[in-house]
């Protein structure tokens, strides 16, 4: 474990904390990146920290295809934790474990590979390791709720990194940080709008010689193993509303199809995606079958007859033989310019090769 509680701050109850005015009725709390040992009014850093070479990765994404969506989703606390102040049924623990797991299968039903950082509502890693087990994957999310001075406060906050001027992780932190918390309004219908917001630690936890890293451990953590990441705090449940409504699981589950969305078309934007297999006749590879793939197959007829070179790939050569009688001539030019003039005039889409078999 990387983070120890320390006794003399033992009865004080640990919330996730606003840029905003927080009550003290709820509890604050100092969490400190990494160990620590408190000497007097001291935090002196611990020495016992992995270089993020050293942090493993997951071995359920070591063998996955680049192409592949990764994002490991953090349930925030564990078991029966920060409770509301305004509708006691609500604890924030478990609203965090079953967002969280309706999140992730909404995830895999989109494609993404998606893990979480524990396996039940009673287990509680260490802040740092839910931050670390995101090492090589596409993004981190850490899901709360927030904790406000006012009742009326009810704004979706993403706790994002801050700007770093040697990679791209932090555009895509606070691009996909701000794009959820728009969303987690719109759905919850909130009268404040969703943001984003960064808060700097106060230690030099990376050993880069620069007190610049985030406050919270968590993304401390993620942020330290090169991914990207966000808290992400689900409005307030020191607003009644806010509390009931997050109560709902089929109201979690409409927030959890809505954040998934967001995070697919996010990535699947700017993730390289697998090649898709070659389309039988395209010869030119534009994704389509029509007189244009003809036209190649002619000219490669003509050069070839006059003995020169060829200018197609094997690939190509391969979706040229529309008959499938090794050579490259005029009658898979015929039998590409039939089967386009059978889709021009209605005909259905299809493999030429089933055209072929029925025609």
């Amino acid at each position: 474990m990387f983070k120890k509680i320390i006794s003399a701050i033992a009865g004080f109850s640990v919330i996730c904390l606003s840029v905003l005015n927080y009550s003290k009725a709820n509890a604050s709390y100092l969490e400190l990146p990494v160990d620590t040992i408190i000497d007097g009014n001291e935090a002196y850093q611990a020495t016992d920290i992995l270089s993020p070479d050293e942090i493993p990765i997951n071995d359920s994404i070591k063998d996955l295809d680049e192409s592949v969506i990764k994002i490991m989703i953090d349930p925030g606390h564990y078991s029966y934790y920060n409770r509301s102040t305004v509708y006691s049924p609500y604890w924030e623990s478990v609203m965090t474990w079953k967002l969280s797991n309706f999140l992730q299968k909404e995830l895999q039903d989109l494609g993404v590979h998606a893990d979480l950082t524990k396996s039940s509502l009673d287990e509680d890693p260490s802040l740092n390791d839910r931050g670390f087990s995101s090492k090589g994957y596409d993004f981190f999310i850490s899901v709360h709720s927030n904790a406000g001075a006012y009742e009326y406060m009810d704004a979706p906050i993403a706790f994002v990194y801050q700007d770093l001027p040697w990679t791209d992780i932090d555009d895509k932190s606070q691009e996909l940080g701000l794009r959820i918390a728009q969303k987690t309004a719109e759905v919850m219908k909130t009268n404040q709008k969703g943001s984003m917001s960064k808060r700097k630690g106060t230690g030099d936890w990376d050993r880069n010689g620069k007190n610049d890293d985030e406050w919270y451990s968590v993304l401390f953590a993620s942020r330290f193993v090169g991914t990207p990441g966000i808290l992400m705090e689900h409005s307030f449940h020191t607003n009644y509303r806010s509390s009931v409504w997050l109560y709902n699981d089929d109201n979690l589950k409409k927030l959890a199809k809505a954040e998934a969305k967001e995070i697919y078309d996010y990535f699947s934007k700017i993730k390289p995606q697998e090649s898709a297999e070659p389309i039988f006749g395209d010869v030119n590879g534009d994704k389509i079958v029509d007189s244009t793939d003809a036209s190649c197959i002619l000219e490669e007829y003509s050069i070839l007859l006059t003995g020169g070179h060829s200018d197609l790939n094997d690939e190509a050569k391969k979706s040229a033989d529309i008959n499938s009688d090794g050579a490259v001539d005029s009658v898979d030019a015929s039998l590409i310019l039939e089967y386009y003039s059978y889709i021009s005039v209605g005909g259905s889409e299809t493999d030429i090769r089933k055209w072929l078999e029925n025609r």
